[in-house]
Order: C-alpha cells, then sequence, then structure tokens
C-alpha cells in the first residue's frame, strides 16, 4: 500500500504528502509531539462517540516481512488534532483551516465542533 505520511517541522511548517495518508500510531505521535497514551485515548473516544466509524479510517496493513501493523486515515488525524493540544497539533488545524478557506476567497466558512463528550440536540 503505497501511504503518505505527514511531518510538522519544529517552526510549524506541515509537509502534506502527495499520497493519500495512512499513518501509524507511532508515526500520529512523532508528528504532533505527544506519547502514544494520547493518542490511543483520543482515537477511542473518538469511535466511542460514533463521531468516525473504524471501517472507514482505520486499515489493517501486513508489510512483506511479516510485520502487521494499524493505519489511520486523515480524517482520523483531524480528528485528533482537534482533541490534543501542542504547538503542532495547533499548526496542523491552521493548516487545515488555511487549506479550507484557500478555495473561497472572499467567502468565509463556518465549522463548528463540539469537543464535549455529552451530545446535546438542537430544536431548530
Amino acid at each position: 500500500m503505497d501511504r503518505g505520511i505527514i511531518t510538522i517541522s519544529e517552526n510549524g511548517a506541515v509537509s502534506m504528502p502527495t499520497a493519500p495518508v495512512w499513518m501509524t500510531q507511532q508515526e500520529i505521535c512523532d508528528a504532533f509531539n505527544v506519547f502514544g497514551c494520547y493518542v490511543r485515548k483520543a482515537v477511542h473516544a473518538i469511535y466511542k462517540n460514533n463521531e468516525l466509524l473504524e471501517s472507514d479510517t482505520m486499515r489493517y496493513i501486513r508489510q512483506d516481512n511479516g510485520i502487521s501493523y494499524d493505519v489511520y486515515s486523515l480524517e482520523m488525524l483531524i480528528a485528533i488534532a482537534f482533541r490534543l493540544r501542542t504547538k503542532e497539533c495547533m499548526a496542523f488545524r491552521r493548516f487545515i483551516m488555511d487549506k479550507l478557506c484557500s478555495g473561497n476567497r472572499g467567502n468565509p466558512v463556518h465549522l463548528f465542533f463540539s469537543l464535549s463528550d455529552t451530545h446535546s440536540r438542537c430544536t431548530c
């Protein structure tokens, strides 16, 4: 499987690969400068709250040498970045927001995220 890995430099420059993004937990930890337990907790909470589906955002990869591991999609990385608070996560969020807004010059984009564990219903 051809997969891309996002890197974030010390000065906050995000390098986005041309190949589809699928990253291991360790690669996510390295990019966001966090310990594995925080990535695991974020992934678990995202799946538990049904924010993303495991079948859409995680794949099990087996290499030719027999080593196997789980990889996560770009969508999962974005969700994780909005849950963690490191300067790398902030740089990645800014990068994503800039990409979203770059195609809409003059037209503002409004995104709403809920970071709470409880779900509220809108009675509009």
